[in-house]
């Protein structure tokens, strides 16, 4: 199969970015962002904000103008969310943050807008999760997080999407990856319980505790079943 022609864009950016021709490499790195969900919304859309924004924050350490364009996209990102309320947006808004490592504005904006309008908000928690917990907003935490159940079952299907990954590439058929994909899921749910038992929310954390515990038969995955063993004593009790 043909190798699609934006992505050699990309090839290009990075190619430019090594010879130092930089003012070649912006071009190409912000057309990629700008197009790379032209023919499809999803093919590219991790490349885009991971691959691309890297190498475009790499390239604004050095060059003044990618810094400038970065800014400027940062703006324009947020801008389109306010007019069109697209979370996609909102994403772009918050990848650029990341890169130029001022994630700080994202969470201001964000808690800005759960205060003004928290049912566009919810629609964004997904992306600030971790960043609202580890800033202990607790309050808007336990908001956002009226069904427990479904959040469980979002880091559930998280899970599994990442434990078929196996299926499709061998390099993901090892421990270590298992390991990896497990201690993500249970760093997960202890943030989850975190923040119930922050909001005395006792019944909410059994109910989780329960569907958990099926969650994890129902999938008979050695790693996790051995994990959740070893953690039970604090995974749900919290000691």
């Amino acid at each position: 199969m043909d190798k699609p022609d934006i992505l050699r864009v990309l090839e290009d950016a990075q190619l430019a970015h090594q010879a130092g021709d930089f003012v070649s490499a912006l071009k190409f790195y912000e057309h990629f962002f700008d197009h790379a969900l032209d023919d499809d919304p999803y093919a590219l859309y991790g490349a885009r904000l991971s691959h691309c924004l890297t190498g475009w924050g790499d390239l604004a350490e050095v060059f003044p103008g990618a810094k400038n364009r970065l800014d400027a996209k940062k703006r324009e990102s947020l801008e389109t969310y306010l007019e069109s309320r697209n979370p996609e947006q909102f994403h772009d808004y918050l990848a650029i943050c990341r890169v130029l490592g001022v994630e700080a504005d994202a969470l201001e904006q964000f808690l800005k807008l759960h205060h003004n309008e928290p049912k566009s908000s919810v629609k964004l928690s997904k992306y600030l999760w971790d960043d609202l917990v580890n800033a202990e907003q607790w309050q808007v935490c336990n908001e956002l997080l009226e069904q427990p159940n479904q959040k469980l079952d979002e880091l559930l299907a998280v899970f599994d999407e990442a434990a078929r990954l196996k299926e499709f590439d061998p390099a993901f058929d090892n421990i270590k990856f298992e390991q990896h994909i497990v201690d993500t899921l249970l760093n997960d749910v202890q943030k989850v319980v975190l923040v119930l038992r922050q909001g005395n929310r006792s019944d909410d954390i059994a109910a989780l505790q329960r569907q958990f515990q099926q969650g994890v038969v129902h999938r008979d995955h050695p790693i996790l079943t051995k994990q959740v063993h070893a953690k039970s004593s604090f995974l749900f009790a919290g000691h």
